[in-house]
């Protein structure tokens, strides 16, 4: 596959989670037996607040990818008998999947692409990429500018933001950011500018 076939492939795969968002259909991961769906506003909060290595890109340990699991499981519950029993269940099966070297690397998979898959429509603009970092701290938590920028627009009470899928609450975010804000410019997804910048690179080595 060349550069632009895997540019073109990527672009159309992202377009489809794009449809796929606002479908009664959704993209769905399975690991060790356990379908995850997609990831909410306030798992993701969850995730930061415990530092998840998960999220943070360090190398996970056993209680975090059950952690993990078990937030964005579909058959997640709140009965403290029926949570233990299952968070054991969850354990035993991650400890055996991860012991097995043909079925450990498909697990990693299956997390990175549900991560992946959840983080696609961040938004990020062409000055944050370009800012200066400050030492000062920030008068607002981002989490809480997030919520009330979505709220405050669509006048939907606060809860309701947390319990939306992460996806749909980046492209809000984008939305509101792209009707509001004069000459707001919006970066592709990472993903596009990854392939771009593996492009680039090859031009200057001498490769096409």
């Amino acid at each position: 596959m060349t550069i632009a076939e895997e540019y073109q492939a990527e672009r159309e795969k992202l377009e489809l989670n794009r449809a796929l968002d606002w479908s009664t259909f959704s993209q769905e991961y399975t690991a060790v037996g356990e379908v995850l769906e997609p990831m909410t506003v306030q798992v993701w909060f969850d995730l930061l607040a415990l530092k998840s290595p998960i999220i943070m890109a360090e190398t996970p340990t056993v209680e975090s990818i059950v952690d993990y699991v078990w937030r964005n499981c579909k058959r997640h519950t709140k009965n403290p008998i029926l949570k233990r029993w299952r968070l054991f269940w969850i354990q035993r099966k991650i400890e055996k999947c991860i012991s097995n070297p043909e079925q450990a690397p498909d697990l990693s998979f299956v997390l990175y692409e549900h991560v992946k898959h959840s983080f696609d429509e961040f938004p990020v603009d062409a000055s944050q990429a370009t800012s200066k970092k400050t030492n000062s701290m920030p008068s607002v938590a981002g989490e809480a500018a997030l919520v009330d920028e979505i709220a405050s627009r669509y006048a939907i009470h606060p809860d309701e933001v947390l319990t939306m899928p992460l996806r749909r609450a980046f492209t809000l975010q984008r939305t509101i950011r792209t009707c509001t804000i004069p000459d707001y410019k919006l970066l592709e997804p990472e993903s596009l500018r990854a392939i771009k910048s593996k492009y680039l690179n090859n031009l200057n080595n001498g490769q096409k």
